[in-house]
């Protein structure tokens, strides 16, 4: 018989004594003493696995000093675990899709057709009665205010962090203007933490970061659209988000150009 303490019991079904203790009740299932000495308590191999077969526990193997405890250790399937990163780059399309419908649509209101000749202008138009001509003018102008009303969708400004010619990075925020923020600092990750997303134009290149939530510590992800291509890289947590960082990423991106 192999005998298990209660320790190890406890940590191998993940659960604490008092309900190790409840579980064996219900089993009916009595503790053991060890076989060298009657003051430990334990339960035996068998039992154990039993417990962990009625309650639907897998039993953690014997781990080394300094390993993970099994509350950390992840069990997941390899598709559960890629699925933020597959939704993380689909946001990431959606938002690049949404910028260029903005872009088609300013584009169209500006150059939208100017309205048709009036029909008292056509030289057939002569013969029609008064009356007709003026409805029709009206029509024209009716048609022609509701084009001029029609209000146009504003374009998604986000914050910029750019390399300038002086040689210093800046932080310009879309309703505040330049920030006066030194990249690094704890002004820094504090406006790192709070963004969404930003713009960063490097020395090497450039790209959109994304914040992804879902990531403890608040993950980063740069993306860029090339030549109808979409490329992500995984960036750093919001306290490792340096400019280092920002700047080997930006090279990387840059080079599906070449």
């Amino acid at each position: 018989m192999i005998f298990v303490s209660l320790t190890d019991a406890c940590r191998r079904l993940g659960i604490d004594a008092k309900t190790v203790h409840r579980w064996l009740q219900e089993a009916q299932l009595p503790l053991q003493s060890h076989p060298h000495d009657g003051r430990k308590k334990g339960v035996s191999q068998e039992h154990l696995e039993r417990l962990a077969h009625l309650h639907h526990r897998r039993l953690a193997g014997c781990e080394q000093e300094g390993a993970a405890p099994p509350s950390q250790i992840t069990t997941l399937p390899d598709d559960l675990l890629s699925l933020p990163e597959q939704m993380c780059a689909l946001q990431t399309q959606i938002a690049a899709l949404q910028q260029q419908v903005a872009d088609l649509t300013r584009l169209i209101s500006q150059h939208a057709p100017e309205p048709a000749l009036l029909a008292s202008q056509t030289p057939g138009s002569r013969a029609k009665p008064a009356r007709a001509s003026t409805r029709s003018a009206r029509t024209s102008r009716s048609a022609a205010s509701a084009t001029a009303k029609t209000p146009k969708k504003p374009v998604h400004v986000i914050a910029r962090v750019e390399y300038n010619e002086q040689g210093c990075y800046v932080v310009t925020c879309p309703k505040r203007g330049v920030l006066p923020i030194r990249p690094e600092t704890e002004e820094w990750f504090a406006w790192v933490k709070k963004q969404d997303s930003f713009r960063f134009v490097g020395k090497g290149g450039y790209f959109t970061a994304h914040h992804w939530w879902r990531v403890p510590g608040g993950a980063w992800r740069a993306h860029r659209q090339i030549r109808n291509h979409s490329y992500n890289l995984r960036l750093a947590p919001n306290h490792e988000l340096t400019i280092a960082v920002l700047e080997q990423a930006a090279e990387a991106l840059q080079a599906h150009l070449t």
